[in-house]
């Protein structure tokens, strides 16, 4: 099955959505989630599920609010190619899968011919 959600692409302007009655700006959204999964607490549990995997921590920050704008300093291995130094930051993605629309069949030329041959049979 062919993924068709989009991406929303959170600088093309303020779309607006509707959950049943609830309406807010995808923006609005975008940030509020961004804040609380980068809020000192949500980081620190964050952590805490990387220890209960197995798995390093990432490292303690004192402006939380560089994981989501400037970036904080990294360096990322790809396979097949050396050490690249850099930034990481997190995005939340937020996107859409528009409902198909029905397809009514266009009425053939030929129908009303049909049916006046099927009223003279009857």
């Amino acid at each position: 099955m062919d993924d068709k959600f989009e991406v929303f692409d959170l600088e093309d302007g303020d779309i607006v959505i509707d959950f049943d009655g609830h309406i807010l700006k995808l923006s609005q959204l975008d940030l509020a989630l961004s804040n609380l999964i980068l809020d000192n607490g949500h980081l620190h549990q964050l952590n805490s599920r990387l220890d209960s995997i197995k798995s390093r921590r990432l490292p303690s920050i004192e402006n939380s609010e560089n994981w989501l704008t400037n970036g904080v300093e990294c360096q990322i291995l790809k396979p097949s190619q050396n050490w690249q130094s850099g930034k990481f930051r997190i995005k939340v993605s937020l996107e859409f899968c528009p409902d198909e629309p029905e397809i009514k069949e266009p009425e053939s030329p030929l129908d009303d011919l049909r049916r006046q041959i099927n009223d003279l049979s009857s």
